[in-house]
Parts: C-alpha cells; structure tokens; sequence
C-alpha cells in the first residue's frame, strides 16, 4: 500500500534530532516532517537564525536522496512564507503540495498542509482546497492517499487537553483520506490516563500522533509500511496498527 515512511514532526530545533533524521534516512523511500521545526519560546537563537538553520538541515536530509516532504507548524508560521524552495531544497515538498509523487516503487497521492493554528479563513480554504485535489486524484488514479496536516483534530484523543482543528474532522469525514500524520500535541500519547492516545480513526481513516518526548537522544516517530504504522518513543515499547481495519 505504502512505501517505508519515516515521519517526524515538533522537533522545535532540537538539531541533533535533525542529524538523527539524516543518518537514518537511507533506510526509508520518504521522510515526513510534520511541522514545528522551530522553537519560538528560546532565547538561545533567534527566530531568523533557526529558520536559516532548519533550511540547511532539510537540505541535509534532501541531500540523502529521499525525498522530503515539509508540513508547516505553529512555531513555523509566526512569520509565515520562509518554507520553500532554496539551495538544494528544490525537490522538497512544501505545504501547498497536493497531488501523485512516486517514490521508491510506489505510487501515492500526497497532501503536505500549511499551519491552521494561526490561520484564518482564507487558510482553512487553502487546505480545503488541497483535500479536495487529493480526493480527486486518489478518485482518479485509485492510489492510496496520505496528509500530513500539523494540527490534530479537535476533541479526539490524538489531541487530549488541548484544541485543536475542527475544519480538519469534517475533511477527514468528507473527503477520507488513507492515512492523516498529524502533530502538535505532544503529551498525548503519553496521557493514556486521560483516555490519550497516539492513533485514532475517523471513519476509513487512520489518524496519527507520534508526540515529542524532550530531551532524549532521538525523536518519537512514525514508521510506515505498507499497510501497518509503527510508534516509537524513546522509553517506551513500540506499537503498530493497521492502517486499514
């Protein structure tokens, strides 16, 4: 169904997560970075700094050979229309992409979503918009369908304690996409007390939520292949689903 997909996202310039991603990158046909790639609440670099820095870094992973593809985050759209194309970063999917890539030996349509948290309604049209080009080339070209879209949606438990994207449940519901890779909230599956988790569906499809767990030497990430996902968190024993039931 799919081919070997390695997702990542809230790495909140943490650059040795960053170099991780890089020398693990050969082993996947697609990385997928779901967005909050800089960190807003730092002092220890400026915004315009880790936005040169988090180019570079995609450019290091691009360099890999695997194709790239960039979601945008809250902390990513402070200053919105710095993701994109630059030095070797020209093959990298940016948000606003949504449409059939080949990857590997496989075939699929891709949906890479700007950030709604501090979007408007002309946001939520972009994104509509883009939903509604992947359904109709997954209609068209009978592929299976992945989004990576950085906001969870709202009252689910991949969002537990916190809001999020209530557009993005009705696009789910109407549109069905295969597989959502959603980001942003980072406890949730890890606050299983309060009936979080890091995989729910909506219908047909499968959403997902890897979570960030600070300060560990490598990222909690999503591993797909196929027709099954994998969570990995540092600490924490792996868990697979299916992606379709």
């Amino acid at each position: 169904m799919f081919p070997r997909i390695l997702a990542v996202s809230d790495l909140h310039a943490n650059w040795g997560w960053f170099a991780w991603i890089s020398r693990h990158a050969h082993r996947f046909d697609l990385i997928c970075l779901g967005g909050d790639l800089c960190e807003i609440f730092t002092q220890r670099m400026t915004l315009g700094a880790q936005r040169r820095e988090v180019l570079r870094q995609v450019a290091l992973v691009a360099a890999s050979g695997v194709p790239v593809a960039v979601a945008e985050g809250n902390h990513d759209a402070v200053e919105p229309g710095w993701l994109g194309p630059g030095p070797g970063l020209d093959a990298v999917m940016w948000p606003g992409f949504s449409g059939e890539i080949g990857v590997g030996d496989h075939r699929l349509i891709l949906t890479v979503c700007p950030d709604t948290y501090f979007g408007s309604s002309d946001t939520d049209r972009v994104v509509a918009d883009l939903f509604r080009t992947g359904a109709e080339a997954r209609d068209r070209e009978g592929l299976p369908w992945l989004v990576i879209h950085h906001e969870p949606p709202d009252e689910t438990p991949i969002c537990v304690g916190m809001a999020g994207s209530s557009a993005l449940n009705h696009l789910v519901l109407s549109r069905r996409p295969d597989l959502v890779i959603c980001a942003h909230n980072h406890e949730a599956p890890f606050e299983k007390h309060l009936g979080g988790r890091w995989d729910y569906r909506i219908g047909p499809t499968l959403l997902v939520n890897a979570g960030q767990w600070r300060k560990r030497r490598w990222p909690c990430h999503l591993q797909v292949d196929g027709d099954t996902v994998t969570w990995r968190a540092p600490g924490h024993p792996r868990e697979s689903v299916r992606i379709r039931e």
